[in-house]
């Protein structure tokens, strides 16, 4: 007899076919014949994780079928899961257009052997899929699907992935007014808030910056800092703050326009400064962002 997934299945079931379709487009700019499968694992995880969102917010009932007013031990059509989903929501982390262009990219390629040429929309579409999906998990269940890299992903070298996150970075701005930057790893301009998102739910903080294209971060209170650039005005220059190279000197750079000169950490208030603008003084060896500093 035909029984239901459990919320295990369902997440099990999800995360493989993600990681699949992640494997499949870090490959699909040197085989693009791979695009097809990666369409097909992209959408079959985008399936499995709808129902499973539906099961752990204790809505599964709305998505199973019925007959005479019982409910079967078997789901509704997806594009009735996707459209219910739309209605439940005030706004969401992705454009349903993209996901219906999904379902129908798949179902082209599995009943009609059709759309098996490369398509750079669809590529930039599935991409985008991965951070519908990690997005609604993280702000909705409080689960993270993607991870923290620490160190580019090689992913980030692929062109499609690239423009997808980049695009994806720019929504997320648009729709929250949190701007994104240019990263200093990768160059692309997809690094976000921590705010808005996390790549893992226990290392991740609120104060971290988040590169949605090769999938690493730095925590603005130990690793790094964020400073108003003293050339473009943005608070985009990033300063490594664990690499001193003498006379309380660290290395930064503008993540919006490329200045890169020194900045200095007072000794006295262990804070950043430029400077080239800072009323700075040395004392006995020392370098203070103020008179006050050296004073106090």
């Amino acid at each position: 007899m035909k029984s239901l997934p459990t919320e295990h299945e369902l997440k099990i079931g999800f995360r493989d076919f993600l990681d699949l379709a992640l494997d499949l487009l870090h490959r699909c700019e040197e085989n693009k014949k791979l695009l097809k499968a990666a369409a097909v694992n992209a959408q079959i995880a985008l399936e499995l994780f709808l129902k499973y969102y539906f099961k752990k917010i204790g809505k599964e009932n709305d998505i199973r079928r019925k007959k005479n007013g019982i409910a079967l031990n078997d789901y509704t059509e997806f594009s009735q899961v996707l459209g219910l989903f739309y209605s439940t929501q005030k706004w969401t982390y992705g454009e349903k257009k993209e996901l219906v262009r999904l379902l129908e990219a798949r179902n082209s390629i599995v009943h009609r052997a059709q759309d098996s040429n490369w398509d750079e929309e669809l590529a930039v579409i599935i991409v985008r899929v991965f951070f519908f999906i990690h997005c609604t998990s993280w702000m909705k269940l409080g689960e993270s699907v993607l991870f923290n890299n620490y160190v580019p992903h090689p992913i980030s070298k692929v062109k499609v992935w690239r423009k997808g996150a980049e695009s994806y970075a720019a929504d997320l701005s648009d729709r929250t007014g949190e701007e994104s930057h240019r990263c200093p790893s990768c160059s692309v301009v997809a690094v976000i808030s921590g705010d808005l998102m996390a790549l893992d739910e226990s290392t991740n903080a609120h104060e971290d910056m988040i590169c949605l294209c090769c999938l690493s971060s730095v925590n603005v209170r130990f690793e790094a800092r964020l400073l108003e650039c003293h050339q473009c005005s943005e608070k985009a220059y990033w300063v490594d703050a664990l690499n001193e190279q003498g006379n309380q000197l660290y290395p930064g750079k503008c993540m919006e326009c490329d200045m890169n000169t020194f900045v200095r950490k007072c000794q006295n208030c262990k804070h950043f400064y430029h400077p080239c603008i800072t009323d700075e003084v040395h004392h006995d060896g020392e370098y203070f962002c103020s008179e006050n500093c050296k004073i106090m």
